[in-house]
């Protein structure tokens, strides 16, 4: 790999890294919180997290619109890893690397979505 693609590489990474564990911490603060593994976590313990937040999204109490940009952001996310997977395995593009970046962004995006409505929720009472 030229330096050129060894740091969009390592850009990616760092992204995808960051992106899941915002996705991790989103989801601690869920209606019904949901704990993604975290640390130093490789894609094998994260891909199936992720999978499993698509298929249990439904399951929280919260508008459909907010379930919905919950399971696209952890689409683009899986999208991502998985376009990094393909620049890793030595088929770098400039279009795939651009296309990885996208998801991510798309992902973050969505994801605040979810964390304005969690925002706009009233505290819970202890009692």
């Amino acid at each position: 790999m030229s330096d050129f693609e060894d740091q969009a590489m390592k850009r990616l990474s760092a992204h995808l890294s960051s992106t899941y564990a915002a996705l991790a911490a989103l989801c601690l603060n869920l209606p019904v919180p949901i704990t993604l593994p975290t640390g130093a976590v490789s894609n094998i313990e994260a891909t199936p997290a992720v999978r499993r937040i698509m298929e249990i999204v439904e399951d929280q109490p919260m508008p459909e619109a907010q379930q919905a940009s919950l399971f696209a952001a952890c689409a683009f996310w899986l999208g991502a890893l998985d376009l990094y997977g393909l620049l890793a395995q030595g088929e770098f593009s400039d279009a795939r690397a651009h296309s990885a970046a996208a998801n991510l962004l798309m992902a973050s995006d969505t994801m605040s979505d979810v964390a304005e409505w969690l925002g706009d929720q009233p505290e819970p009472l202890d009692g």
